[in-house]
């Protein structure tokens, strides 16, 4: 190769790697991309895996959430980590519930405290009878004789609860407490092929712990 092209190589050589070099340079100076938003999906991870009182503030809660002060009642969203239980475990006053963005959210207030309730489970109380709900109606027109046996039966456990208490926007903690489960059999459970279900917690007294939190006034 002449020594004329041995330049013009070594030559076209250095500017590729000026003109890469550059482009990573300007990528380095350039400013990082925003963010994302945290989505709807991150609810979940509002509450710790344990109930060690602190819970994560960038989740969905951040964005959505009203501030915890004014005159209550203060909307609940009630969030249940590893809890095995009947459909009806959440059931709360109608003046507690949050917007979960269904079609009637405009006439639910924002969510402003979130309950991290944590189940702890001993042995078996009872055995539950379940049956779909097509065969309830049928053995309701039915005397006692011709009614199906044919009933899902799921082992109730006696269980506990201890709830902790987060205002949802900023995920500040604000108190804990503790319920016993229901001993009544749930009203309903998704008949799957689970073997036991723990008692849920008892509504009336889960109600009366929350009070204080979402019927006062907060400054």
């Amino acid at each position: 190769m002449r020594r004329s092209d041995r330049i013009a190589w070594w030559t076209f050589g250095i500017g590729i790697v000026v003109i890469f070099g550059g482009i990573g340079a300007f990528g380095m100076l350039a400013d990082p991309p925003p963010p994302e938003p945290p989505s709807p999906n991150t609810v979940d991870l509002f509450c710790p895996p344990e109930p060690i009182g602190r819970a994560r503030g960038d989740t969905y809660f951040e964005e959505i959430a009203e501030p915890y002060r004014g005159n209550g009642p203060h909307a609940v969203r009630l969030l249940y980590v590893n809890a095995n239980t009947g459909e009806d475990a959440d059931e709360l006053p109608s003046r507690w519930t949050a917007d979960d963005g269904g079609s009637d959210a405009d006439a639910k207030p924002k969510v402003q405290l979130v309950a991290c309730g944590y189940q702890d489970t001993a042995q078996e109380t009872r055995v539950c009878e379940y049956v779909p709900e097509s065969v309830a109606r049928l053995d309701w027109q039915l005397s006692g004789p011709t009614r199906t046996r044919n009933a899902t039966k799921i082992s109730l456990l006696k269980a506990s609860y201890v709830f902790e208490i987060y205002e949802a926007k900023t995920a500040r903690p604000l108190g804990r407490f503790a319920v016993p489960g229901d001993a009544a059999c749930p009203g309903s459970v998704k008949v799957d092929d689970r073997a036991f279900i723990g008692q849920a917690p008892d509504a009336a007294k889960l109600r009366k712990a929350l009070r204080p939190y979402a019927e006062r006034a907060v400054g």
